[in-house]
Formats: structure tokens, C-alpha cells, sequence
């Protein structure tokens, strides 16, 4: 068993227990949100979100498994399969189709289901890029997109996503460098997964903006330069950053909160 499988199976099973806690609670940190949650409530209806949900399907290709098959207008959408609803205030808010093989691109309409806090879309074929407008979800606190076929760079836009709390796109094919924007006002953020793919440039310093961060996997990229000293301002647990072009040595601050 190699150690890149060891590492894989670990990333895994934490980010699974986030989204099962997700799943069962609404939210796995419930008090802690940055916009208010029932402003995400107000403004649009079942309606609206069912429609959104329909563009998602247009987009999608090949749908192996016939996940999407109760997909249709006379299916209630709480009922659509990978779907989850707020009750009370009739709104969808959960999205996993993980594990689904589905093929396609991730559609924009997913933006107009502003109250959703989970979008789970780990093991599909989605290609192109990430869609930018997914930053119009306020509320979003988990965003999992392994081990799909996604292209691009990570949106600058994504600094408007102030309730992140997991951000994962492990075995992608991202390009670019990665936006100082993104680490602008992360306060909530606890995850960062970007391993397997082909991120360039330096880490930003801007990443000691988010105090909350305890587990950052870089592995398999191409960043260069020196980690910044400012992670020492996050709460890291776990810190992956090999197989990359990085130089230098761990800030000394850094290497006590590792120990």
C-alpha cells in the first residue's frame, strides 16, 4: 500500500465525517455561520429551486447509474435522489450525487439555490471549469469536488463564499495560480484540499487570514518559494505539502503547532 493511497484513504474518511455531520445536523458547525442563515431562506421558493435543479440535469451527459431518473417535473423536488430540503422553510439545501459517474459540466444554475450549504459532487466525470457564479451561494459551508475531470483555475470570485468551512477538489486537473482573493475573508474555513492537480505559484500569504484552518493538503502540485510565515496565525493540525517545488524550511512558530 503506498503512501499516497494512505494519505488519499485519510482525506477521505475526514471529509466524509464532515458531510455526514452536514447531512445530520444542517450544519456542522451551526453556530458559527458568517452570513445569517435565514437570509439565505427569504427570496426565492421550491419553485425556483426545482427549476434550477432541472438546468443541472440538462447538463449532464451520460448518467450511468440512472441517478437523475426521478429528476422531472412531476416528482416532488424534495424527492429528486441526492436532494435534501429545509422543511420548514421549504427550500433545498443539500446537494450529494457523489459516487454517481455522472458526465457533463458543472451547470451555473446551481447558483440560484442560494439557500444550499452542501454540494457534495466526489468520484463523477464533471469536466470544464468550476463555475464562478457558485460564489452567489452565501449560506454554501461544504463544497466536494473530488476526483472529477475539472479544469481551470479556482475562481477569484470564491472569496464571496464567506461561510466555507471544506474545500476539496482532490484529483482535478487545476491549473493556475491560486487567488489571494480566495483567503480575503475565511474565517470559517477548517479545510483545504487541493491535492493531485496542477496549481503554479506561490501559497499566499493571505492564507493566515483564515485562524480556523487545521488541515491544508497541497500535495502534488507545482507551488514554488517558501511556505508563508503567516500560517503561523491559522490553528493547522495536518499540513501536506510534498511533491511540490517548494524551498526553505517549515517558520519556526509553525513547527510548535504541529508538534
Amino acid at each position: 500500500m503506498t503512501m499516497a493511497f494512505i494519505r488519499m484513504f485519510f482525506i477521505l474518511l475526514f471529509l466524509l465525517h464532515f458531510i455526514l455531520v452536514s447531512s445530520n445536523t444542517g450544519s456542522p458547525y451551526p453556530n458559527r455561520r458568517r452570513y445569517p442563515y435565514h437570509d439565505c431562506l427569504q427570496g426565492r421558493s421550491l419553485v425556483e429551486d426545482k427549476a434550477a435543479l432541472l438546468a443541472f440535469k440538462k447538463s449532464v451527459l451520460v448518467d450511468p447509474k440512472s441517478t437523475l431518473a426521478n429528476w422531472e417535473d412531476g416528482v416532488h423536488v424534495c424527492n429528486f435522489t441526492g436532494v435534501t430540503c429545509n422543511e420548514q422553510h421549504h427550500r433545498v439545501t443539500q446537494i450529494d450525487l457523489s459516487s454517481s459517474g455522472l458526465v457533463g459540466k458543472i451547470s451555473p444554475s446551481l447558483s440560484n439555490l442560494t439557500a444550499l450549504q452542501l454540494i457534495n459532487l466526489y468520484e463523477n466525470h464533471f469536466f470544464s471549469s468550476i463555475p464562478p457564479q457558485l460564489s452567489s451561494l452565501p449560506c454554501l459551508q461544504t463544497l466536494v469536488l473530488n476526483q472529477n475531470d475539472l479544469n481551470g483555475p479556482v475562481p477569484d470570485s470564491f472569496a464571496l463564499l464567506t461561510s466555507l468551512i471544506v474545500f476539496a477538489v482532490m484529483e482535478n486537473n487545476l491549473t493556475g495560480p491560486l487567488p489571494p482573493s480566495f483567503f480575503s475573508n475565511c474565517t470559517q474555513l477548517k479545510v483545504i484540499d487541493l491535492s493531485f492537480n496542477y496549481i503554479t505559484g506561490r501559497i499566499p500569504m493571505e492564507i493566515g487570514n483564515c485562524p480556523g484552518l487545521w488541515t491544508l493538503n497541497l500535495y502534488n502540485n507545482q507551488f514554488i518559494g517558501q511556505l508563508p510565515a503567516s500560517l503561523t496565525n491559522t490553528t493547522l493540525y495536518n499540513l501536506d505539502v510534498e511533491n511540490n517545488h517548494l524551498s526553505g524550511e517549515l517558520p519556526s512558530d509553525l513547527e510548535i503547532v504541529l508538534a
